[in-house]
């Protein structure tokens, strides 16, 4: 019987043509032990199923043609008593089933849905009465009504949302909610649902992200077989700002559709979530919105002090996405991201200037932004910040057929220019049929969903893990061999190490090893010293002198120029920025941070520190007297935000700036840095 962690095993398995026993433990972050204990059950639901199982032979893992035939075409039918279901996701099934019950629930059909005791089912409700709770619905029992919840309408359908975005999260998880509808006997509900909205939006040429879209149905598969709705009571201002988007007519004429004599209300919760799954407004339709992306964008400029450099692409971008993530805000739809905790971790100090970027939309909304959405906002800056990278050729190009999303997609191709740079890539759009493109246009696709072509199709992740990233790689030098400039496989390397020494951290190895073949531009930024390690007394100086500002800067950088982590070009680029975006540099307080892009001259990651006894005026501007000059070299923008969060933290306590201000010596600046540091 499967469990969702073999199931997993199986999902990751069938994806690939030939992965190594070494890559799936570290990808699944598996003991040798768990992995032999799942590939057991997996095989011993398959030869139930008169399947061929799964097998090791030399460290490779081998999966015959036929298994994975089945399990791309969704052929490979799998009872729902073949797999048992984690304790999170019962807590989910059950909310799911009472939310759609047609008949008062006890605990003996929560125990006959789940298969298990009258106490392990006791503790799953009690588990979903803590989740119910925290998303202001309470689930009671009485003798009367049996299960069900007291909220208000709104509220118990964003839980049931929530419910829903988690299970797609987790292996199995569409067939847990499948079972929810089997178990009132509504499963063909979910193919009427998606028959009604995928007719209506082919005649009126609606395109929606595929992902949410997938989403979309099923919670108004959910909406359509429940029996005891209430009224929704939306307030008068959110109808307003719903009645003025042009698609309100389409969440009008939907409504009925799905919802024959649903009421007027219907239609508001309709139209919320086709404007939560669009992949493209029209500026027109919102132009208040452009204005916010705008002072997004502005925010994050002046928090990170990276100008940037095509305004209107991220502008654009920033916008599709901002849409969905507006509606979704302002109406309290949670969104469920399971990429939120790698994001926070692989980018930390992006998600926090993000977040402090945000500003503006908490204050549109009024609303406090989840970190789950913040991490959408971080993919996108993210793949932004690594655009426009230049491609030694443009000899093979290839196709990002992604359906996570503008800025999924964005974060997907600049993943893919960093692990292949002589490949030219080009996003295909969701109204793009890739069957439209001719196929002499391109040489390769990476998709995140199943397509057809006659050239090679790459299926990937938006968010690619460095065992994935290997293991892409391997594959498409084996169809593109000419790309291929290194004779050693980062597999062989690991176990070339492994024979020869003890390996503390066989994870940690394996991603350095990646990066440093298939990531240069990223691997120096991979060390990444505290600001006491890079202001030393060689780094750090005073001066009495009357300085204008082109000086200061070059004084201030001459620490760099003479370790020679800069070249003198780059002291000239940090001049000619200030004079072309203005005092951008100063952050507030006196303090300035000049620095330029790292290919106009970065060689090490560096920073330099000068204090001037008089004010210099920044662009000869009275509101810009600068007492301090923090010259920054960094090789990436992940080395900058890294190095700037960490300032940002010293500088914006008024004590420790005061006291940097104060300072006579470079010891007295390094111990009050290591002060900050610590705290």
């Amino acid at each position: 019987m499967f469990d969702q962690r073999s199931y997993k095993l199986l999902e990751e398995l069938i994806k690939h043509d030939k992965i190594t026993k070494q890559e799936i433990l570290i990808q699944l972050n598996l003991s040798e032990r768990q992995l032999m204990y799942d590939l057991e059950k997996v095989n011993e639901v398959l030869t139930v199923n008169d399947l061929p199982s799964i097998k090791i032979s030399n460290q490779v893992i081998i999966i015959k043609k036929q298994l994975k035939t089945l399990f791309k075409t969704n052929n490979l039918d799998l009872n729902a008593n073949q797999f048992v279901i984690s304790e999170q996701d019962r807590s989910y099934l059950i909310y799911l089933y009472t939310f759609i019950r047609r008949e008062p629930i006890s605990n003996y059909h929560i125990q006959l849905l789940l298969g298990v005791s009258k106490n392990t089912a006791l503790n799953d409700v009690k588990r979903l009465k803590e989740i119910s709770k925290n998303r202001n619905v309470d689930f009671i029992y009485t003798r009367l009504d049996g299960y069900h919840f007291v909220g208000t309408e709104l509220d118990k359908r964003r839980l049931a949302i929530y419910c829903v975005n988690h299970l797609l999260s987790q292996p199995l998880g569409k067939e847990i909610i499948v079972l929810a509808l089997k178990s009132w006997g509504k499963e063909e509900v979910l193919v009427e649902t998606q028959q009604i909205i995928d007719q209506y939006l082919e005649s009126k040429e609606l395109s929606l992200v595929k992902s949410r879209k997938t989403e979309m149905i099923i919670y108004l598969t959910l909406i359509k077989v429940r029996l005891l709705k209430k009224e929704l009571s939306f307030k008068s201002l959110e109808k307003q700002m719903l009645e003025g988007q042009s698609m309100f007519k389409h969440g009008k004429a939907l409504s009925r559709k799905l919802f024959p004599g649903g009421g007027e209300e219907e239609s508001y919760f309709v139209t919320i979530q086709l404007l939560m799954t669009l992949h493209v407004v029209p500026i027109s339709e919102n132009p208040a919105l452009e204005v916010l992306a705008g002072q997004i964008m502005d925010e994050f400029e002046k928090n990170t002090l990276l100008p940037i450099e095509d305004k209107e692409f991220l502008k654009q971008s920033l916008y599709n996405h901002l849409v969905p993530a507006f509606f979704r805000i302002s109406f309290e739809i949670p969104l469920f991201n399971p990429l939120t905790d790698r994001i926070q971790t692989e980018y930390t100090e992006l998600f926090q200037f993000v977040k402090r970027s945000l500003t503006p939309l908490t204050l549109w909304t009024g609303k406090e932004i989840s970190k789950d959405e913040i991490g959408c906002f971080t993919i996108l800056f993210g793949g932004f910040l690594d655009k426009g990278k230049k491609m030694n050729s443009e000899k093979i190009t290839g196709l990002i057929i992604c359906s996570n999303g503008v800025s999924s997609s964005i974060m997907l191709e600049a993943q893919l220019r960093d692990l292949f740079p002589d490949i030219r890539l080009l996003r295909v759009s969701n109204r793009d049929r890739l069957e439209d493109i001719p196929t002499d246009t391109y040489d390769v696709v990476f998709s995140t969903v199943r397509v057809t072509s006659v050239k090679p199709v790459f299926m990937v992740k938006p968010l690619l893990s460095d065992v994935e990233k290997n293991y892409l790689i391997r594959s498409v030098l084996q169809q593109f061999p000419r790309l291929n400039e290194r004779n050693v496989s980062v597999d062989q390397l690991m176990e070339l190490i492994k024979k020869h020494s003890e390996v503390k951290d066989e994870y940690k190895l394996y991603s350095e090893i990646v990066h440093l073949f298939y990531a240069q531009n990223k691997i120096k930024g991979m060390d990444k010293p505290m600001l006491s390690e890079l202001l030393t007394k060689e780094t750090i100086h005073f001066t009495e002198e009357k300085l204008d500002w082109r000086n200061a800067i070059n004084k201030a950088s001459q620490p760099l120029v003479e370790s020679n982590k800069i070249q003198k070009q780059y002291v000239d680029a940090m001049i000619k920025k200030v004079e072309e975006v203005g005092t951008y540099i100063h952050i507030g307080k006196g303090v300035a941070i000049p620095h330029a892009r790292p290919e106009n001259g970065v060689n090490q990651l560096g920073m330099s520190f000068l204090r001037t006894k008089s004010s210099v005026l920044l662009l000869n501007q009275e509101e810009h007297k600068i007492d301090i000059f923090i010259c920054l070299a960094a090789i990436d923008s992940e080395a900058h935000l890294k190095a700037l969060a960490q300032l940002t933290k010293i500088l914006g306590d008024n004590e420790l700036l005061d006291s940097l201000k104060s300072a006579e010596t470079a010891e007295q600046v390094i111990e009050i840095i290591k002060k900050g540091e610590n705290q």
